[in-house]
């Protein structure tokens, strides 16, 4: 079932206002990814950055692949965003940011606690000065949360 949330959030959002996705990228790429990371993305997550790279709609962006490089451009960059959060705030190496909710709370793929499917849920955490603190776990993967975001913009239009 949560597979087939992913596949009915990516065919809504083209339906939100201020649709946009990165273009996808190519395998060599999301690999790429996985090694720099030393993470081995789920189905749905390396679907994701394969098939979008990224995607934002009005009031949200979903971090993924902006550049094939990996460059610094952090702005909604998932690889990016995690590397450097790692560095410098000693990110867990098993979380992988995709979305800024507000007032420094972030969302992670917390790959340290696979669903039977494989999937990582998404959790919301936010660095107390010292460390990250979980706050609440918002969706049992990535479908899921997408599919939420989805839903609730396609209800304020």
């Amino acid at each position: 079932m949560s597979y087939k949330n992913f596949e009915k959030a990516i065919e809504l959002a083209k339906k939100c206002d201020g649709y946009s996705n990165g273009g996808g990228k190519s395998f060599d790429i999301v690999s790429k990814a996985e090694n720099l990371l030393d993470i081995k993305f789920s189905k749905q997550n390396f679907r994701y950055f394969n098939k979008l790279g990224f995607i934002e709609f009005y009031g949200n962006e979903i971090y993924g692949i902006v550049k094939d490089d990996f460059s610094g451009t952090y702005a909604g960059c998932a690889i990016e965003a995690t590397l450097t959060d790692r560095e410098e705030y000693n990110l867990p190496k098993e979380w992988l940011t995709i979305y800024f909710f507000d007032d420094g709370y972030m969302g992670y793929l917390d790959y340290g606690h696979l669903n039977e499917d494989g999937e990582p849920p998404v959790i919301m955490a936010i660095y107390d000065g010292e460390k990250y603190v979980v706050t609440e776990k918002i969706a049992e993967d990535l479908g899921n949360f997408l599919l939420q975001l989805v839903e609730e913009q396609l209800a304020r239009q």
